[in-house]
């Protein structure tokens, strides 16, 4: 527990103590709320959003940003197969 206080000499060095445990705790506090407040800014949780794309994963196992990107990669192809299809068609049917 606490030692006793037996003189004016360890009361003063008490409060000294406790004034400065005072002020470690509000000098962490304010680092805390600052942390708290730089947390929920929008670009912050923007970041946390993208970093958990990167770190979860489907259930099929697939990376979603991979999975994406592979449905994009898709229907550029797809995209790119019909125009070739008309300019072939276009071509055949002029000769």
């Amino acid at each position: 527990m606490t030692k006793k206080i037996k003189s004016i000499k360890q009361l003063n060095a008490e409060k000294k103590r406790l004034l400065q445990r005072q002020a470690e705790l509000e000098k962490a506090i304010r680092y805390d709320w600052r942390d708290v407040k730089e947390s929920l800014k929008p670009k912050y949780i923007a970041g946390e959003v993208i970093a958990n794309l990167f770190n979860k994963t489907e259930q099929n196992g697939q990376d979603p940003l991979a999975a994406g990107l592979s449905h994009l990669a898709a229907a550029l192809t797809k995209i790119a197969v019909e125009k070739a299809e008309e300019k072939v068609n276009e071509w055949l049917t002029k000769k």
